[in-house]
């Protein structure tokens, strides 16, 4: 089956994409950015300030622009990633992953079978009244659904390479000031130690076939967007 999502998409054809990192609701801010072309927006459900139906309203949104909206969970539980992906999200990434068997409880969660054991639950863009074909709308959510996973302690690091090999996982990505914290230098993710285990880790993910987020994915954040424009237009706009 093909797939709209355009992270898998662009992992299958190696190729770079650009997004999004929303802290806050505002379907405004995924319209105007759809102008200039990102590929996707990634919906901050961990340190962000969105509830359930910011959350589908964002989806909404994304998926009026052709826009894949993905989200980062608050923690790796069966009920949470559910509920976002019952709002329409195309992929999650998840922090607090601390081992091997963490990482399989994630796929679990996160698909239909025989891949894991989703929960069904008549969830939008379709619901209920609009699959014809329950087994075909089942295979074609998995075919859609991206899946990564956050290094952020020294026991996801020790486990990246076997994490990345997981079927079901498609791209990892680092939290490096939890990272950073986790390997004893707090508030210092520049720190020599930290690269070289960043470095190590990555290696390994690669070797396993899978990409980090970087290989392929340029983010910006929306804070750092709109301070950044307006320090643009304020330091260059004429007193007149």
């Amino acid at each position: 089956m093909t797939t709209a999502n355009r992270i898998k998409s662009a992992i299958a054809e190696n190729r770079r994409i650009r997004g999004l990192h929303l802290t806050f609701p505002h379907a405004g801010v995924i319209e105007l950015l759809a102008i200039v072309g990102i590929d996707y927006v990634y919906i901050d459900g961990e340190h962000g300030a969105f509830d359930n139906r910011d959350i589908e309203y964002a989806c909404v949104t994304a998926e009026r622009h052709s826009v894949t909206a993905i989200a980062r969970v608050p923690d790796p539980s069966p009920a949470t990633i559910c509920r976002f992906m019952d709002r329409g999200v195309r992929g999650i990434v998840v922090p607090h992953v601390d081992s091997l068997e963490d990482a399989k409880a994630v796929i679990d969660a996160a698909y239909y079978g025989p891949i894991g054991n989703r929960s069904f639950g008549g969830n939008r863009p379709k619901f209920m009244a609009g699959i014809a074909d329950m087994p075909a709308h089942m295979a074609q959510s998995n075919d859609d659904m991206c899946v990564s996973i956050m290094i952020e302690t020294v026991g996801a690091l020790e486990s990246a390479g076997e994490i990345a090999a997981l079927p079901g996982i498609d791209y990892m990505s680092f939290g490096m000031m939890d990272l950073a914290q986790s390997l004893g230098y707090p508030g210092n993710p520049g720190h020599p130690d930290v690269i070289r285990a960043v470095e190590d880790a990555s290696r390994r993910i690669r070797a396993a076939g899978k990409p980090v987020r970087e290989d392929f994915i340029r983010v910006g954040w929306i804070n750092d967007l709109i301070v950044r424009g307006a320090r643009q237009f304020f330091e260059t706009a004429s007193d007149s």
